[in-house]
């Protein structure tokens, strides 16, 4: 638990934070700058800033289990920005709040279809506003790629050759990105999560991969699944390729959440965030925005791929995450048995 959410926990019900936002920190940085120099000119004086907390995603696991035991509102934030598909989105979380009417969209329905070719990315209940999205594409590493075709879509590394020779984000090869396994899963099938993790020799955070990709570093893998923003800061450029799957890059959202009774009380910070200006900060550090004022800075042609609201709404998602999990993780042991053997 990091040491602003401690205080903030110690502020009480009566001071719970105005905004909570959580976000990668490709996003988080830009963001937070920007939002203090305006409260430095004085455009957040309505608010007390010292409950808008920024902090970086990865920082945050005691928060999302601090969710679970939240049982009224006035415990939440009155916005919160969170990344994935977490514990917001969970049965309980849901039951409590979402079916309540808690939440509502701060961006008066804006959809996505029109910027990611039919692709419908904002909620269709109009409960949750999703900012933009975090795509995750593959990297090849020429260097390592030996006798091995270049993959172009997500199913060539369901094939067997392809099997311990790729990188995902991860944990300690205990926890893997669950949207990376969720819209696989969409896409392609349970046993493809399987395959899947058979291919995978090891999980590492984005920032590690970028590091190592194109060197000799022995644990190096010739495919990367990572985050757009890294894969284009590996320094390395000559010896790697981006490949943007044919299917689309797998969409990872960032999505605010509104108290409906806070939203015109907190109108000019939703307006700031769904906003042109921070949506193009948004598209700067490649997280292709869903504001339609704001120019795509997707590559020409490029795809999205998203599991579907109906998944993330209709079934009980924590459940379906951990049998996905559980599923990688067979073909996951599998392969590092096999490779060992």
């Amino acid at each position: 638990m990091s040491e602003k959410l401690e205080q903030a926990e110690e502020i009480g019900v009566e001071k719970a934070p105005i905004l909570w936002a959580m976000m990668p920190c490709p996003l988080k940085v830009p963001v937070e700058e920007d939002f203090i120099r305006r409260s430095e000119a004085g455009e957040w004086a309505a608010f007390d800033t010292s409950r808008i907390i920024f902090e970086g995603n990865a920082t945050q696991t005691g928060f999302y289990e601090r969710v679970k035991e939240y049982e009224h509102e006035d415990e939440l934030p009155d916005l919160v920005i969170s990344p994935g598909i977490s514990s917001f989105f969970h049965a309980e979380f849901r039951r409590k709040f979402v079916e309540r009417g808690v939440f509502a969209d701060a961006a008066g329905g804006w959809g996505g279809a029109g910027r990611f070719g039919g692709l419908e990315l904002s909620d269709p209940t109009g409960r949750y506003t999703v900012l933009c999205v975090n795509p995750l594409v593959m990297v090849v590493d020429h260097t390592r790629l030996g006798g091995l075709a270049v993959p172009r879509s997500w199913k060539d590394l369901l094939k067997p050759e392809y099997q311990g020779q790729v990188a995902m984000r991860g944990q300690k090869g205990t926890s893997f990105c669950e949207t990376t396994l969720l819209t696989i899963r969409h896409a392609y099938g349970l046993e493809a999560v399987e395959q899947l993790g058979r291919a995978v020799k090891q999980g590492l955070h984005p920032a590690q991969m970028a590091k190592t990709a194109g060197t000799s570093n022995p644990e190096a893998t010739p495919v990367l699944i990572m985050p757009y923003f890294y894969a284009k800061s590996i320094p390395r450029k000559d010896k790697v390729e981006i490949v943007w799957p044919e299917e689309g890059a797998i969409a990872s959202p960032v999505f605010l959440l509104t108290k409906a009774e806070a939203r015109e009380r907190l109108k000019p910070l939703t307006d700031y965030l769904t906003g042109e200006h921070v949506s193009n900060l948004y598209e700067s550090a490649s997280f292709p925005a869903l504001n339609p004022g704001v120019k795509s800075k997707l590559p020409e042609g490029a795809r999205l791929l998203w599991m579907g609201w109906e998944l993330v709404w209709s079934e009980d998602i924590k459940q379906v995450t951990e049998a996905t999990h559980e599923r990688f993780m067979t073909g996951y042991l599998q392969g590092i048995q096999g490779r060992s053997s």
